[in-house]
């Protein structure tokens, strides 16, 4: 449609509101004569005039004077099937969204109801909302509102049922918040992630803005009225097209194809995403679009001028925040969002994800996407969208570029082998510092990363565990070996982290890690040198300390101490250096918490004290709020292994205080969220052994919830199903102590099932893990008690007794195997 014939239209439209209703058919007849299609448009806008309601906010043609508010009918108090509803919620140009409650005999449930008025294409439209009823209820994302219902009123309007989402407009709610970049920046990829989902199911949301994405008080954003622009094109013939434009866009978020009145596309989203993004980061929009403007009108008022740079607009805006943080929008992030916000869609990011993507890598320090960027830095890029299958292709590039080399190596390593050696192993070096520090730091902390870690360790390993005879006593080859043992120890059973679970094979590449690192250290006793050998020291005492093997463990936890003493006094040793010798503490205490408990405390006061001083110089860090976490963690951990329950509970709580806001603040970070788990259910188990189950049952229902999410994300992280395992017997305890038996079988059937999936425990296993199935036969066996199903609970007792026999003489959880090995024997003999 050209620019002309719109303004035809629109005049005739605006001529023919001045006639009454009755006349307006003939005044149109008599006006459009032989012109069909001139006609049919009109009516359509008169059509749309007459019957519009709107989602949230006032609608394109009220802010176009196109039509009056509309006075909605009396819905209050009324019921719609299931539902009876409560009180508006809002309203827009085509449909009133309100609140409802279904308080019929099943269950109590509060909706939010949208009502399409009748008359909007009527039958098509009711059609089309059974089909996108049904596409939109196989949509399961925890960051979309979900489609519940749906029918028609008695009078034949339809209506959709949304879950109901109490929160605050997502610039509104940085805004209220005083949020920083990073955690603004974390919000926008959580969204990146979500649409990203919508993508990945054909789907294109059309109409992203803040009013429909929604962040509730505890941090979880929501996507909503997502599909309603889809929904109504796809209902349209031709001659709607230009009521859909209308209506449903917000000019202010839309892509310049989008308010042409052309086919939207995924990448019409990415430009949302960068209006959106803009704003965050600007506090005002790319382009101040006026509401009397339209579609075709609005593209003729942008022209091809680009928007200000966000870091100009933050400068010369009237916020002090904005203002504050302009200089630091210059270069990656005016990149980034000029990107997003390019005029062609073939010049924005190719996809929801990849914007997500570069901001990422702006948050990790790295070169973004939106600048030109080196052979070696595109690799990397493929790599970083950390998904096993796209890892496994580009690894097994990697492998053969490496073979290339090789060969090549070979071929020529009698004309001048010294040379290429040197080269070749430059080329390894040059492999494995981008994939095992660059790459392998980017992916750590994502959710399902487990598996990538896993490839990308591999096969560099591989490549340079095969040239270790040629390395020359390189000392920069030694390094470059000795991260990658030390990454692959990581992710085979990193104690606390995701792994593998494979503790044994994690504790030999820990030792071959060390090994080398201490040659390095006796040629090269650097800062940097020492720092590395310290960390090695720590990774692999903290892990045989796990495994209960303290014998080693303490020395090892010794050594750390001693070189951490001398790495304090060296020149150059900062804030950094100070972090590895308080790790170096609370391992210490960790490891002697059973065995000298006073001389433990002392460790771990030593640590506190450091991370203390670190907090007080950097408290908006996330490192510095995460060693708060770390260490009241293991002094809870500390108290409640030597009984002291009460003590335990208090540190368990100051880790979770720290904890929880990490978590929204960094929302996509997985080890902020494990952390924050850990504490949880650590409150709740501590509050069972001192007799208050409903105190804590809340906070390890939460922790259950993270902790699913995490496995479900992340299927390769063994640790997640055993946690989860571990957690669903702390619930199962809690309904125990409640007396609710049955409820209690739910969760632990479920934890012995997993626990079982993952196979015989293994005496390498951590001591945790090689509880589980003593514990969990043993609340099994006293729910059955407390249900008298004698037998079931004596051979459930008795498997139970078995599986603590070894583990009552373990100096890290024999106290517990203990206690639980009498108490299975008490009620043994009292069902007898």
């Amino acid at each position: 449609m050209q620019l002309e014939r719109w303004h035809q239209i629109k005049d005739l439209f605006s001529a023919a509101l001045e006639h009454p209703t009755a006349d307006r058919s003939t005044f149109l007849d008599r006006t459009c004569g032989n012109d069909i299609e001139l006609l049919a448009q009109v009516r359509s806008l008169l059509d749309a005039h007459e019957s519009s309601l709107g989602f949230i906010e006032r609608p394109a043609v009220e802010r176009a004077g196109f039509a009056q508010a509309f006075e909605p009918w009396d819905w209050q108090g009324r019921r719609l099937g299931n539902y009876r509803i409560v009180s508006e919620l809002g309203r827009g140009g085509m449909s009133h969204v309100y609140k409802a409650v279904r308080d019929d005999d099943q269950y109590y449930k509060e909706v939010a109801i949208k009502l399409l008025r009748p008359g909007l294409d009527t039958q098509g439209l009711l059609q089309r909302l059974r089909d996108e009823r049904q596409m939109l209820a196989e949509l399961s994302h925890p960051n979309i509102a979900q489609l519940l219902d749906g029918g028609v009123t008695e009078t034949g309007a339809p209506y959709l049922v949304m879950e109901y989402i109490e929160g605050q407009p997502i610039d509104e709610y940085c805004e209220e918040r005083g949020l920083n970049i990073a955690a603004r920046l974390d919000l926008v990829r959580t969204l990146c992630g979500t649409v990203h989902y919508v993508h990945q199911h054909l789907m294109v949301h059309g109409d992203l803005k803040g009013g429909n994405i929604l962040v509730t008080k505890d941090g979880v954003l929501k996507l909503l009225d997502f599909g309603i622009a889809k929904l109504l094109n796809a209902s349209a013939d031709a001659s709607q097209t230009i009521v859909n434009n209308v209506v449903a866009m917000t000019p202010a978020y839309a892509s310049p194809e989008q308010i042409r009145g052309e086919s939207i596309t995924t990448a019409s989203d990415v430009y949302s995403l960068g209006v959106l993004l803009y704003k965050l980061l600007a506090g005002a929009l790319p382009f101040e679009m006026p509401g009397e403007l339209f579609g075709w009108e609005s593209a003729a008022a942008l022209g091809d001028r680009p928007p200000r740079p966000p870091s100009v607009a933050a400068r010369h805006g009237n916020i002090a925040f904005y203002s504050r943080i302009a200089m630091r929008l210059r270069g990656d992030l005016d990149a980034i969002v000029m990107k997003a916000l390019a005029k062609e869609p073939d010049d924005r990011y190719g996809s929801a994800e990849h914007l997500s993507e570069d901001l990422h890598r702006y948050q990790r320090g790295l070169q973004v996407h939106a600048h030109p960027g080196s052979p070696l830095y595109r690799t990397r890029k493929l790599v970083r969208r950390h998904k096993a299958a796209t890892v496994a292709t580009i690894l097994f590039a990697v492998a053969i570029v490496a073979g290339v080399v090789a060969t090549a190596w070979q071929a020529h390593v009698a004309s001048n082998e010294r040379a290429r050696a040197e080269r070749h192993l430059a080329e390894v070096r040059k492999l494995t510092s981008t994939y095992l520090r660059d790459v392998y730091d980017a992916a750590v902390n994502l959710p399902g990363a487990t598996e990538v870690r896993k490839l990308l360790v591999e096969t560099s390993l591989k490549h340079i565990a095969a040239l270790e005879s040629e390395s020359q006593d390189s000392l920069d080859f030694k390094r470059e070996l000795a991260q990658a043992y030390q990454r692959f120890g990581d992710v085979q059973g990193d104690y606390l982290g995701a792994n593998l679970n494979n503790t044994e094979g994690a504790v030999q590449s820990y030792r071959r890690a060390l090994h080398l690192r201490e040659q390095i250290a006796e040629l090269s006793p650097t800062l940097a040198d020492l720092s590395q050998l310290l960390q090695s020291y720590i990774a692999l005492s903290e892990l045989l300390a796990a495994q209960s093997k303290l014998d080693e463990a303490i020395p090892l936890a010794e050594s750390a101490n001693t070189i951490g003493a001398r790495l304090l006094t060296m020149p150059g040793a900062g804030d950094t250096e100070q972090r590895i010798v308080a790790k170096a503490h609370v391992l210490l205490g960790t490891n002697l918490c059973t065995i000298d408990l006073p001389r433990s405390l002392a460790a771990l006061a030593k640590a506190r004290q450091i991370y203390e001083q670190q907090l007080s110089k950097y408290p908006s860090a996330a490192d510095a709020r995460g060693d708060m976490v770390l260490i009241h963690g293991r002094i809870g951990y500390a108290y409640a292994l030597n009984g002291d329950y009460r003590s335990a509970l208090l540190h368990y709580s100051q880790a979770s205080q720290f904890a929880e806001p990490l978590v929204r603040d960094f929302p996509a970070d997985a080890g902020a969220l494990r952390s924050a788990a850990f504490a949880l259910v650590a409150i709740g188990e501590n509050q069972n052994r001192l007799g208050r189950p409903d105190e804590g049952l809340g906070k390890i229902e939460l922790a259950r919830k993270r902790l699913e999410h995490l496995q479900r994300t992340d299927p390769a992280n063994e640790q997640a199903s055993m946690a989860v395992a571990y957690t669903l017997n702390q619930l199962g305890e809690s309904y125990l102590l409640k007396k609710q038996p049955d409820t209690a079988l739910i969760h632990l059937n479920r934890a012995l099932q997993l626990v079982t999936e993952a196979g015989p425990t293994k005496p390498t296993d951590i001591a945790e893990i090689r509880m589980l199935p003593g514990e969990t036969n043993f609340r099994i066996g006293k729910a059955h008690a407390q249900l008298n199903n004698q037998a079931d609970a004596a051979a459930y007792l008795q498997t139970s007794l078995r599986s603590l026999r070894d583990l009552t003489k373990d100096p890290v959880v024999g106290n517990d195997a203990r206690r639980l090995t009498e108490a299975a024997r008490q009620l043994l003999d009292s069902l007898s």
